[in-house]
């Protein structure tokens, strides 16, 4: 009996190492993933529904920070440029955000993760199309809060330049009041602009900062309309 527990050490001894082998072999795959994707630098990560790589992830938040910082300067120019008035106002309660449902139209939708993200923080569904036909089969089956669009997208194979004029169209022959937003380049919105206005958009913006504040108001106009 006094050799028990030598045996049972002797076991042990043999066990462990060959524990530790079994593991390795069993996580090579995934550790050897790993190690490539560090040496690459292809870490993803999962933001509004999407798997963006590192870099897209840093891309999109440099373009929100620049974004900001720019809105920022330019309401201190326009703050110092103006007046105060004699009394300042009293402090109001900033409206609640209301949850609700958005549908975005963009064949890139990895470059809307932030937004995605942000609005299902705050409680907003948030369906993607690639396209202008996946948008108005999915606006036919779902009260939308929101529509917001891209200018230009592939299609079919084909780059539609003003795709989104085209749904803007075919949702105003609809629906005549629902948001609708256009999230653009600077040069689509100013070359499109005008017509997008004349097809009663409800706003054409290419800067990010000024696109969140959009959707807000929509969704903090809704809460208070209930």
């Amino acid at each position: 009996m006094t050799d028990v527990p030598k045996i049972l050490e002797g076991i042990a001894a043999v066990a462990w190492p060959a524990i530790v082998i079994l593991v390795v072999l069993l996580f090579r795959p995934a550790v050897a993933a790993l190690i490539e994707s560090a040496k690459s630098r292809k870490f993803t990560l999962k933001i509004g529904g999407q798997e963006l790589s590192m870099d897209e992830a840093n891309a999109q938040q440099r373009n929100l920070i620049n974004d900001l910082q720019a809105q920022v300067l330019e309401i201190k120019k326009r703050i110092e440029a103006t007046t105060p008035p004699p009394e300042a106002e009293p402090t109001r309660v900033t409206p609640r955000f209301s949850a609700g449902f958005a549908l975005w139209v963009d064949d890139q939708p990895k470059n809307n993760s932030y937004f995605v993200q942000q609005l299902a923080d705050k409680g907003v569904k948030t369906d993607l199309a690639l396209s202008t036909a996946e948008g108005l089969r999915m606006f036919g089956k779902k009260p939308y809060d929101v529509i917001v669009s891209d200018m230009g997208r592939t299609e079919d194979g084909t780059y539609k330049p003003t795709a989104g004029l085209e749904l803007l169209r075919q949702i105003r022959e609809y629906n005549k009041t629902i948001p609708f937003i256009i999230f653009c380049a600077s040069t689509a919105a100013e070359e499109h602009g005008q017509e997008a206005i004349d097809l009663q958009v409800t706003a054409v913006t290419s800067s990010p900062t000024e696109m969140f504040g959009i959707l807000q108001n929509v969704f903090v106009e809704k809460n208070l309309t209930r």
